[in-house]
């Protein structure tokens, strides 16, 4: 259960414990108060622990929230928009799952390393009708696990796509390769179509997209397009920060030309036996179009390998 959840329950359940303790202290119940102070001094000393993030588990998990139309209260949830939902937001997390292993995905193809981005669901949530996902991991993280921060990402993606300045959301596109995209527009033609609300909580962060946040996302994504092909540029390595897997050509047009740069691009570099900055070489760029709703396109590029390497000019 994520930890927000964990203190929120633990804060309402100590909230009750004082109320009761109060009762038993003026009926002069001294057996009840005794219990009551050892019940009160360990939800304190758990709610302490986990505020100081002194916790073992750090795989990733993750609370749904659902509200409107296809929900009952707290008492249940249409069927087959629940389900729809989760299997559109688990699409969601694979995808950006992959892309953070393996770079932008094909158009196309199965999804890269699918079997390791599930997550299943492991309870229901207090409050308003959500479910608690849990990454399938049978150990202890001593450090936050990589689907962790997959959904670290995916929920930020979530909030920012639907957030009332078109910029945050812009600033999203550089990183989004078209089939996250699809992923995005599914999901929220779901939540938009079934007037339905939702609400995330993961680690410390808690948001709600309501009705007018929902619409406001896909309408977004469904007016954006990301087109993307691949392209061989010979030129000369003007710059490469392998830290930030960033690099600069300039091209025999002498057009400078900067964006990402894939792991497998960093390696080549840093395996290279000699300085390569300012000599010859031929890549393979990922060009990515980005049109977003009512703004001209841009092109984005990313590095994906070196075809050919330091050659002298």
């Amino acid at each position: 259960m994520p930890k927000k959840l964990n203190i929120d329950s633990l804060s309402s359940e100590i909230t009750t414990v004082n109320e009761l303790l109060q009762s038993a202290h003026q009926a002069g119940d001294i057996v009840g108060e005794m219990q009551l102070e050892h019940r009160l001094n360990e939800l304190t000393k758990k709610l302490e622990a986990l505020r100081e993030k002194n916790i073992i588990d750090n795989s990733a998990s993750i609370a749904l929230f659902f509200g409107g139309q296809p929900v009952l209260g707290s008492k249940g949830i249409a069927a087959e928009f629940a389900g729809l939902a989760l299997e559109q937001f688990q699409n969601l997390i694979a995808k950006v799952f992959a892309t953070s292993e393996v770079g932008e995905l094909g158009e196309r193809g199965k999804v890269p390393l699918k079997g390791n981005s599930e997550l299943m669901v492991t309870g229901l949530a207090r409050g308003s009708f959500g479910f608690v996902l849990d990454e399938m991991s049978e150990q202890s993280e001593l450090e936050a696990s990589q689907m962790s921060h997959v959904i670290d990402k995916a929920a930020f993606i979530l909030r920012d796509t639907a957030a009332q300045d078109d910029a945050i959301f812009e600033s999203l596109l550089d990183d989004l390769d078209s089939r996250t995209l699809i992923a995005l527009k599914d999901l929220f033609a779901n939540l938009d179509k079934n007037k339905a609300t939702i609400r995330v909580v993961e680690n410390d962060l808690d948001f709600t997209l309501d009705v007018a946040a929902v619409h406001r996302a896909r309408v977004r994504t469904e007016a954006t397009s990301i087109d993307e092909k691949t392209i061989e540029i010979e030129g000369t390595l003007v710059g490469f920060l392998p830290e930030h897997k960033k690099f600069e050509l300039r091209d025999k047009k002498q057009n400078l030309i900067y964006g990402s740069a894939t792991k497998e691009a960093v390696e080549q570099f840093l395996k290279a036996t000699e300085s390569v900055i300012g000599k010859k070489c031929l890549v393979k760029v990922s060009v990515k179009t980005v049109a977003p709703l009512n703004r001209p396109s841009k092109d984005v590029m990313r590095l994906i390998e070196f075809l050919r390497l330091g050659e002298t000019q």
